[in-house]
């Protein structure tokens, strides 16, 4: 029976980016815990900060875990990328910052108040599929003081 070069050349290429999945670690291997600080500051250039500490321990080396973390006003939410975390039991500080309106002239309308940020400890887990979705891992919303100090 003869294969033809086309084909040949096909399930060579499959064979070389064909990676085999292995299982990820699953939560119960996994311990965590995040807090936020009470007060978030929008400073008078339009960066707001969020800011807490974390602690884990138990992750695979094989998947990475990361804070992500979002402010929650008056039914609008401002996410920001996330921040590589350490798992190693000991407790870590993290922060994330960014602009308050990160259209431009847009104002998405986070002003002094209460709010809330939500915070989580996560991962990228393949499930069932080729690509990676987020997991949380832990995590959750904490009210917090919103203290604006741009010029109105």
């Amino acid at each position: 029976m003869r294969i033809s070069k086309l084909a040949l050349l096909t399930l060579a290429t499959l064979a070389t980016f064909t990676v085999p999945f292995t299982s990820p670690a699953t939560a119960a291997a996994f311990s965590g815990e995040i807090s936020v600080r009470d007060q978030v500051h929008i400073a008078q250039d339009g960066t707001v900060t969020l800011s807490g500490t974390y602690r884990c321990s138990g992750a695979s080396p094989l998947r990475g875990v990361f804070v992500s973390s979002s402010l929650v006003q008056d039914g609008t939410q401002l996410g920001f990328g996330g921040t590589d975390a350490v798992c190693d039991g000991v407790e870590h500080a993290w922060e994330s910052s960014g602009p308050v309106n990160p259209l431009g002239d847009v104002d998405l309308g986070f002003h002094a108040g209460r709010a809330q940020v939500d915070a989580h400890l996560m991962t990228l887990e393949a499930s069932g599929g080729w690509l990676p979705l987020p997991h949380a891992l832990a995590g959750g919303r904490e009210s917090v003081d919103l203290v604006d100090h741009r010029a109105h």
